[in-house]
């Protein structure tokens, strides 16, 4: 079983050894409604982002996915971006590369990041808080003994997730961290 796929987060797909492999992509195939913060930054490609933009800054790449999702430059909810998704069929392909440019139509139908209770503060901290569980994983991978191995990537994603969530805790937004359990 995925260790992520209880706390809402997609396994990454494996590629068949021998097979070309599939160009490279922050795209995440998440075809359910984005429904809590960790669904949408799956979906956003967070991790990546922090991998690639972290010379951008925290606060840059959380307002970067905020506006994505329906937010505004100014911390407040565009009303008019609602989502489209239905909870009772699966987003084909065509709708993924459709909403491409539209990322707040993946949310639940009719809702906005503000009905779903998510602020751009949720993504601020969540980034942070990523950011340094993988600035510390990778000081504990550099200073690791050769072959004592490295954990498998579903291992540090699901230690990465329990961090954030306790982080999140420990803030009091326990909400925030249920959603991403």
């Amino acid at each position: 079983m995925d260790p992520m796929a209880g706390m809402g987060m997609p396994a990454m797909p494996m590629a068949m050894p021998g097979a070309p492999a599939a160009p490279p992509t922050n795209q995440k195939q998440i075809k359910i409604p984005l429904s809590n913060l960790g669904l949408i930054l799956a979906d956003a490609g967070v991790e990546l982002k922090i991998m690639e933009q972290l010379e951008d800054g925290e606060q840059d790449i959380a307002n970067k996915i905020w506006i994505q999702y329906g937010g505004e430059e100014d911390g407040n909810v565009d009303e008019g971006k609602r989502g489209k998704r239905t909870d009772n069929e699966e987003a084909s392909d065509e709708e993924i590369k459709a909403t491409n440019k539209t990322r707040w139509e993946r949310l639940p139908s009719g809702q906005n990041l503000e009905d779903l209770e998510i602020t751009l503060d949720d993504f601020v901290n969540a980034v942070k808080f990523l950011s340094y569980g993988f600035a510390k994983n990778k000081s504990k991978e550099q200073g690791a003994a050769p072959g004592g191995g490295m954990p498998g990537m579903a291992s540090r994603k699901l230690d990465n997730m329990v961090k954030l969530a306790h982080n999140l805790d420990l803030l009091g937004m326990y909400s925030v961290a249920d959603r991403i359990l």
